[in-house]
């Protein structure tokens, strides 16, 4: 799981370097990029509801599809003749993208319950470790042959790691053929419906919304290059330097942030990690343009920012309980990724109207009034050692066994 999602953010980081260019390339403004974005965030996101349809279908197949209809989208983005088909591409990778996060998330949380605040931040990790690898190869591209070669590569990388995840991932049938646990009683399920309308899975729905505008792989992994580059006016490769730091810094944030939650409290820590990025993310554009300035400042935004996804998941799957599986985490990013989609259209105009600074100022204050949403919802399973009612403890996991 880890492995792919660091193939899905292949695309993801590869192509948010090549925004200021396109842009500039096809004349149009950053509130156009944004709503483009918003369409593919929508398309993407609410197609994620579902993810319940999928439960018979292979993760393996799933996996593999999605990345090679990635690596075709992003081919054709690098061909695009003008902004409407490079938005066209940009949609398509939406619509072929989706199953990771709630095939992954779902997989990742039934498997380990005790520990899920771990696990699926090395499912972050995954994704952060793919967007690392690409800033620097692509800017390279750019700066020797241009960002439509840049995306060519980023293609062909795409459709390699996606063969890998086919020939690497392990069949489910492996888990399947283990011994089961003796059974037991069960209560009866609630329905999915009725869960998701109770007030403390509500208050994390809506944190999930308002934080969209300062989550790490959305807005921040979106408009920081385009800051750096558009504003700035930094080298193209001193952009890939910085945006490869926050990047890297975005791996640790997740691993420590979930190693925490599982032993001190998941609702405490993402309450923290809300606080800690709302204040990184408000100094960010106040530091200049010297580097080591942004460097350091660019450490913070990367391991507090990108840490919220994972934990938000985390209090998420505790509020909701066990059973619902691909069918509530499919409902949770539809809602999460689907509808917090719009705030990069809201973003792109304030960018255009009143410049990035104050686009940064309400990533962060998003970041606050999601942390007061979250304190709203009180605690549920919050410490490691409470128990989740009715699940055996998992194994130890790490990047291989996410």
């Amino acid at each position: 799981m880890v492995t792919s999602h660091a193939v899905q953010h292949f695309y993801v980081g590869g192509l948010a370097i090549t925004y200021p260019l396109v842009v500039a390339t096809f004349h149009v403004s950053y509130g156009v990029l944004g709503l483009v974005l918003t369409a593919a965030g929508l398309l993407g996101g609410l197609l994620q509801g579902a993810a319940g349809l999928l439960r018979r279908m292979s993760a393996r197949s799933v996996l593999v599809a999605q990345n090679l209809g990635m690596a075709a989208a992003t081919a054709l983005a690098a061909v695009a003749p003008g902004f409407a088909v490079f938005g066209a591409a940009r949609c398509l990778g939406s619509a072929v993208s989706w199953p990771q996060h709630p095939v992954g998330s779902a997989y990742l949380s039934e498997r380990f319950p005790q520990r899920r605040s771990t696990v699926l931040s090395w499912h972050t990790v995954g994704g952060s470790l793919g967007t690392v690898a690409v800033p620097l190869i692509v800017s390279a591209v750019i700066t020797t042959s241009g960002w439509r070669w840049a995306l060519a590569a980023l293609a062909v990388l795409t459709a390699v790691g996606g063969l890998v995840v086919g020939l690497a991932l392990p069949s489910e049938q492996r888990h399947a053929a283990r011994p089961a646990a003796p059974a037991s009683p069960a209560p009866p399920r609630p329905r999915l419906w009725s869960v998701l309308v109770r007030r403390r899975v509500l208050l994390i729905l809506a944190a999930s919304t308002i934080a969209a505008g300062g989550r790490g792989l959305g807005t921040v992994t979106t408009y920081l290059p385009a800051y750096l580059k558009g504003d700035l006016h930094l080298s193209q490769l001193e952009v890939g330097v910085v945006f490869t730091t926050v990047m890297a810094a975005s791996v640790a944030g997740p691993v420590a942030a979930g190693y925490l939650a599982d032993r001190l409290g998941r609702r405490r820590l993402l309450v923290g990690a809300y606080l800690g990025g709302a204040a990184a993310l408000a100094l960010f554009p106040f530091v200049g343009r010297g580097l080591v300035a942004l460097l350091l400042t660019g450490v913070a935004v990367g391991v507090l920012a990108y840490a919220e996804s994972p934990l938000l998941q985390a209090v998420f799957a505790d509020a909701v309980g066990e059973g619902h599986g691909r069918s509530a985490f499919g409902a949770f990013f539809a809602i999460a990724y689907g509808v917090g989609a719009l705030w990069l259209a809201v973003l792109g105009w304030v960018i255009d109207a009143f410049g990035f600074t104050a686009s940064f100022v309400i990533m962060a204050a998003s970041f606050v009034a999601a942390a007061v949403l979250v304190l709203s919802a009180g605690s549920l399973h919050e410490n490691a050692s409470s128990p989740v009612p009715g699940a055996r403890p998992g194994p130890n996991p790490g990047p291989g066994s996410a």
